[in-house]
């Protein structure tokens, strides 16, 4: 055997073989990929390895869909405390829930997302409820009366609530 023989059967031959024999004539094989165990495993760890992060990209999606749905109700509620620091006491002297139910309408909302509450300050000091729901005693409007709106909106899906109060004084 010459020097470029040998160097050609070392290039041929698989690692392993004992240099001078000849794969093919001893009846081995060469490794033709992969078993079906090994690809099962590797599947398995990606399974392990992907799921966490499937989680974290799914807590992620809803928390930013709870943002979201908080920023729409503040901007309702806002909108809806607007309006009624804007009412004037000849227009709504006692009872301010057809503002509020404007503001909710206005961003394409039903009417039953905001619940409005009124209560007005007696001679004692202390915050009363009228029997009618509005806020005046009786539901009879009275000059220096002292008003407190409670708004409360939920989102549609309700999963968010937001509730502010404003108090209206005296003679506006």
């Amino acid at each position: 055997m010459t020097l470029r023989t040998i160097v050609r059967r070392r290039a041929v031959e698989p690692a392993g073989t004992p240099a001078g024999t000849d794969a093919r004539r001893s009846g081995r094989r060469r490794d033709g990929g992969f078993s079906l165990v090994e690809i099962v495993i590797t599947i398995t760890l990606m399974g392990v390895v992907v799921a966490p992060i499937l989680v974290a990209v799914a807590a992620s999606i809803r928390a930013s869909t709870v943002s979201l749905s908080s920023a729409e109700v503040e901007t309702v509620l806002v909108n809806a405390v607007d309006r009624v620091n804007r009412a004037t006491r000849a227009r709504f002297p006692c009872d301010l829930t057809s503002p509020v139910v404007a503001a909710v309408e206005t961003h394409g909302w039903s009417p039953s997302s905001a619940t409005v509450g009124h209560e007005y300050l007696d001679t004692s000091g202390a915050w009363q409820s009228d029997a009618g729901g509005t806020a005046c005693p009786a539901g009879i409007p009275q000059n220096g009366l002292i008003q407190r709106i409670t708004v409360t909106i939920t989102s549609p899906d309700a999963d968010v609530s937001r509730t502010l109060q404003v108090v209206r004084g005296g003679d506006e």
